[in-house]
């Protein structure tokens, strides 16, 4: 899991979440940092912009039973997500499925902010086979993203 760690940017989100339909005309451009710990717990750093402010929400991925799965626990009973890491080549892009209760989310992730069309391909073809569709996929802006030396307030 180590060559997953490091700084990624999220490119696209294909999920039947709400807020993002919600939201969709104002996605703000968002990058994460992945730490694997002792234990091959992950630590994910999540940097993007509320109002205008950069933030830092930090969050800890614990080790599932199956390599590449990790659970996320929240603060209730039944807010945990399950998190697979679907296929990633480590070096440009990783896509990742997010399961709370009964609805799935897919994410993509790339080393930069623009990823190739195979890449995208691959990403669409995932999509659709969680029964997904391009209404409910949300692209995230290439450019804006906070920067290390922006003042970051934390949410732990």
């Amino acid at each position: 899991a180590m060559q997953f760690s490091g700084r990624w940017f999220l490119v696209s989100v294909a999920s039947r979440c709400s807020y993002l339909a919600e939201h969709s005309h104002q996605l703000e451009a968002t990058a994460v940092t992945m730490t694997v710990l002792e234990g091959q717990s992950l630590a994910i750093s999540t940097f993007r912009k509320l109002d205008g402010m950069c933030w830092e929400i930090r969050q800890r991925y614990l080790p599932a039973q199956a390599h590449g799965r990790f659970l996320l626990k929240g603060r209730g009973y039944r807010s945990k997500v399950d998190v697979v890491v679907g296929e990633t080549d480590h070096s440009s892009y990783a896509i990742l499925y997010y399961q709370k209760g009964r609805s799935i989310s897919v994410k993509l992730y790339g080393r930069t902010s623009q990823v190739s069309d195979a890449v995208m391909d691959k990403f669409e073809q995932r999509v659709r086979a969680v029964g997904l569709s391009e209404d409910v996929t949300y692209y995230f802006p290439t450019y804006g993203f906070c920067d290390s030396a922006d003042e970051f307030h934390i949410l732990d």
